[in-house]
Order: structure tokens, then sequence, then C-alpha cells
């Protein structure tokens, strides 16, 4: 039985079942749209708008790295920013061909560490993806609650007005109350009680950080929204509110390769719903998967450099 298990996660973590999955995932769209138009959309984009949407990509990820940087201080370490933006693209680019970001995550940790502080650089990258998916839930739910003119039921609505108070709950009660369940001196509790004091108590950190977290989810809302403009697509603001957060979450699950398939059958499902044809809808999930694998190819020259100096 135990072998048997460790099979199944040994294969539900294999990159080559996610990429199975995002080709499924495109054939079954793709047999449900019409290819020859889906074309013609995609020829007739205006790449000018994709340009917009990378740089506004990689933006966002300069962005989300320099709030890395202020969490990787705060428990004191002291890389200069430049090197933690190599860091972080680095880890960004491995997570294109590693299952889930898990390679990516490890090897910005194992870069800031340098040999030393191994549990406390690796907190650091957790709580860096902890702060963004409070500040993406609270995205979602905010556009959830507020937009609408969209097909959300009465309960959805309410799930995400219950979702910021019980996100801000389990991040500041959570960790302290697994530290009460460990032995005092314990290495683990030391490690939440006095190495991450930062993160808890100093609460213009706290805001900064999900500030920053927002102001990035803002703008690969943008970034989608200017894929949306390159195929003459001009839908409100308000749409992608909603839709972008959910896809993002959607593209993190470790069912598919970089979120391909699921976000063009996010599009397919959302866009459709608002009148837009199944072959437009489809481009625009394409167009998004570009500007994301792009984005993380540019982590391919700082990855270069970080190994030549190894």
């Amino acid at each position: 039985m135990v072998t048997r298990v460790a099979g199944w996660r040994a294969a539900l973590r294999s990159p080559v079942l996610k990429l199975a999955l995002s080709a499924a995932l495109l054939l079954a769209l793709l047999h449900v749209t019409d290819v020859a138009a889906l074309h013609a959309v995609l020829a007739a984009a205006d790449w000018h708008w994709v340009v917009v949407a990378f740089a506004l990509s990689v933006l966002s990820q300069v962005v989300s790295s320099y709030r890395w940087f202020l969490l990787t201080h705060a428990v004191g370490f002291h890389a200069p920013f430049g090197r933690v933006l190599a860091y972080y693209f680095s880890g960004m680019y491995l997570n294109l061909f590693a299952p889930g970001t898990v390679a990516g995550d490890v090897s910005r940790a194992l870069f800031l560490a340098g040999g030393e502080r191994r549990a406390l650089a690796l907190t650091t990258v957790v709580a860096h993806r902890a702060i963004g998916f409070v500040a993406l839930v609270w995205t979602a739910a905010l556009g959830l609650v507020v937009v609408h003119g969209l097909p959300i039921p009465a309960l959805v609505r309410g799930v995400a007005a219950l979702a910021i108070p019980l996100t801000l709950a389990a991040w500041l009660v959570g960790p302290r109350l697994a530290a009460r369940l460990l032995a005092p001196g314990q290495h683990w509790r030391v490690l939440i009680e006095r190495d991450l004091a930062p993160y808890w108590n100093d609460r213009a950190l706290l805001i900064l950080s999900l500030a920053l977290a927002a102001g990035v989810h803002l703008l690969q809302i943008f970034s989608q929204i200017a894929a949306s403009r390159a195929l003459g697509l001009a839908l409100p603001f308000t749409y992608f509110w909603v839709i972008v957060p959910l896809l993002n979450m959607g593209a993190t699950l470790p069912v598919s390769w970089s979120g391909i398939g699921v976000r063009e059958a996010g599009y397919w499902y959302a866009l459709s719903g608002v009148g837009v044809g199944h072959d437009t809808s489809v481009a625009v999930g394409l167009l998004g998967s570009l500007v994301v694998l792009l984005t993380g190819l540019c982590g391919l020259p700082f990855f270069l450099l970080m190994r030549r100096k190894d």
C-alpha cells in the first residue's frame, strides 16, 4: 500500500503528467472551438498590446522580488536588491520546468542562504508566498463581492465576504498556535517565535508587503487586459478583476504545466458567458499563457549567472 501511494505521489509530481494534462485540456478546447477562426483571431492580433502585456508582467515580478527583498532584510539577511532580484528570477525560470513552484522556491532559498541559515531562508520564501496568496485571495474576494453584472451565485459572494477576516486570522494566529504545540526551545518553535518575530509584530512591514502583493496582482490584471486588447476586446476592468485572480489560483494548482490549459479553459468559460466568441476567448488565454512563459524565460540569464558563480 505504501509503495502504491508513493507511486501515485510521484506520478502527480511528474512534469510529464502536467504537460500531458495541459495538452489534453488544450485539445479538448480545440475540439469545441473553430480552429480556423481561432487562427484568424491570433493572426489579426495587435502585437504592440502583447508587448505591453509582457512589460506589465515583468514589472509585476520585479515588484514581487522587491517584496521578498524586504522580507529577507527583516529577519537578518543583507543581500542587496540586485542580488535578491537575480535569485528571484532564477527561481522563476526553474518553475517553468519543475512541478509546481517547489524547485524555484527551494533554489532561491538556497541562493539566499549561501550555505547558512537555510531554514530561515526557506521561511522567507514561504512567508513571501503566503502573503502573496493572502493578497490574491483578498483581490478575488473583493471582486466577487463588489462586482455586479456577472453570474455569481449568492453563496459564492457570501463565502468571498468571509475570506478576508478568515485569512487574516489564520496569518496572525495560526503560526503562534502551531508554535505552542512544540516543546519550548525546540528549533522550529524558536524559529517561529524569535527569528520570524518581525513577520508577526512589525505591522508596517506586513501592511507594506500586503500592499505590494496587491500591486503585483493589479499589474497582472492589467497585463491580461492588454492581452485582450491585442485581440480587439474592450471589456470592463471589473470582468478581469474577478476572472484573473481566480485563474491565477487555478494556475498554481499542480495539475498543469505553468497553468497552460487551465488558463485557456477559464477564459473560454468566463468570457463566453459575457458574449465573447469561443475562438476569441481561447485566444485570450493563449496570449496570457505566452506572456507567462516569456516572463519566466526572463530568468534564464540570471539562472546562468548563478550557475557560473557556483
